[in-house]
C-alpha cells in the first residue's frame, strides 16, 4: 500500500519545480528594465533576494496561488547600465516556491532524493518535462539545503544554459523551495562555486525576511 506520506512528498515536488519549466519562456534578461536583486511574493509573504551583481529578470516573474517563480540575471545586462553591479560568475539564478510543506522540509530530505531517482521525479527537473531528458549525477548535503547535480539534455528554447548545473531544494517561509544556479552556455563554473552561491543565494534570501 502506497506510503500516505510519499504520495505528499511527491505532490509537493512537482508542484513545487513546475515552475521551473517557465525558464523555458523567460528566455533571456530584458535591457533596461529596473534594477533590483529582490522582490516579493506570496502576496507579500516572501522576499526573494539574491547576492550582488544579480538583479530580478522582470519578464521572468510569475507569482499565484500555486507558486512563484523568478529568475536573476546580471544586474548590467538588465539595467543596461555598464557600471550597475556584475556577478562574479556568467550564471543566471532561478528560485521556484512552491506550496506549503506538512511538516519542516529538511525533515523529509531522504524522502526528496528517493522521488528525484524516479521517473516523474527526473521528469519534474526537466526543462522538457522527459524524464529521459535528465540525469541526477550527485545528491549531497549542506545544512538545510539538499543539493542536486543535475544533467539536463532537454531541447534548448529559452535561455541560453549549461545542461549541468547546480540545484538545491530548502524551506524557506513554510514553503518547499528550489534554487538554482544556471550557468551560461558556454562558460565554465566550478563545482564548488555553484554550490557556495547556491549558499550565498539561501543566506540573501533569509537575511532579506
Amino acid at each position: 500500500m502506497p506510503d500516505p506520506m510519499s504520495r505528499r512528498t511527491s505532490s509537493d515536488l512537482r508542484a513545487a519545480l513546475a515552475g521551473a519549466l517557465l525558464l523555458v519562456l523567460a528566455g533571456c534578461v530584458m535591457p533596461g528594465a529596473p534594477a533590483t536583486d529582490r522582490t516579493t511574493v506570496l502576496g507579500g509573504a516572501l522576499t526573494l533576494a539574491a547576492p550582488k551583481g544579480f538583479c530580478v529578470d522582470p519578464g521572468s516573474r510569475r507569482d499565484g496561488k500555486q507558486g512563484s517563480f523568478v529568475l536573476w540575471g546580471n544586474c548590467a545586462a538588465i539595467s543596461g547600465d555598464p557600471a550597475a553591479p556584475k556577478p562574479p560568475f556568467h550564471a543566471m539564478l532561478s528560485a521556484t516556491v512552491g506550496p506549503e510543506a506538512a511538516g519542516p522540509v529538511e525533515a523529509t530530505f531522504p524522502g526528496f532524493e528517493k522521488f528525484f531517482r524516479t521517473p516523474v521525479g527526473r521528469a519534474a527537473l526537466a526543462r522538457s518535462g522527459l524524464a529521459e531528458d535528465v540525469r541526477v549525477v550527485k545528491v549531497t548535503r549542506q545544512d538545510n539545503l539538499l543539493l542536486l547535480k543535475i544533467e539536463d539534455r532537454s531541447k534548448a528554447t529559452g535561455a541560453p544554459v549549461a545542461k549541468t548545473y547546480w540545484r538545491a531544494i530548502t524551506g524557506l517561509g513554510g514553503h518547499i523551495t528550489a534554487l538554482s544556479v544556471l550557468p551560461l552556455a558556454g562558460s565554465s563554473m566550478r563545482d564548488a562555486d555553484q554550490i557556495g552561491l547556491l549558499a550565498a543565494f539561501d543566506t540573501a534570501i533569509r537575511a532579506a525576511n
